[in-house]
């Protein structure tokens, strides 16, 4: 019994380590879990430990609904520091323009058109890194660009 509650242990830890969770404003309990992303790219709604919701597949460099990479469900491409609705890559198509830890919506970088910014592993609407603007805190390895994550959080 105590192995098995050793490998369990071990394998909850493992999992807990390669995976991102998107945590509403700055919250950080199961109940404020909107998102969690695992390592092969597929996006739960929720805590994937108790919701087997589906919501995203990422692969390639883009954003399928649901789960499978079908061509049909392709939501987004990213391309460079841009962001194209489906499968395309005409400049009438472009959804967000990222510049450095900023998204811009279309195909613009004035500050207008600022929908989110990154800061810390925070994610905050707009220009604006204040704690009224916080959206979301993120834990865990990173290793999506914020052209995919703004995919998961937007659209905007």
């Amino acid at each position: 019994m105590r192995k098995l509650l050793l490998i369990m242990t071990i394998v909850y830890a493992t999992i807990g380590f390669s995976q991102i969770r998107f945590y509403r404003g700055d919250g950080r309990f199961d109940t404020d879990i909107v998102y969690t992303i695992d390592d092969k790219g597929t996006v739960y709604h929720g805590d994937n430990r108790f919701s087997p919701i589906i919501r995203y597949t990422i692969s390639n460099n883009k954003v399928y609904l649901g789960r499978g990479t079908n061509p049909f469900n392709c939501l987004y491409t990213i391309r460079q520091n841009k962001v194209y609705k489906g499968d395309t890559n005409f400049s009438g198509d472009v959804v967000y323009t990222i510049e450095g830890q900023k998204v811009y919506r279309g195909n613009s970088t004035f500050s207008s058109e600022c929908v989110l910014t990154f800061d810390n592993n925070q994610v905050f609407m707009g220009s604006s890194t204040f704690s009224n603007d916080l959206l979301f805190t993120i834990s865990g390895e990173t290793n999506f660009s914020i052209a995919i994550l703004a995919c998961i959080i937007g659209p905007y």
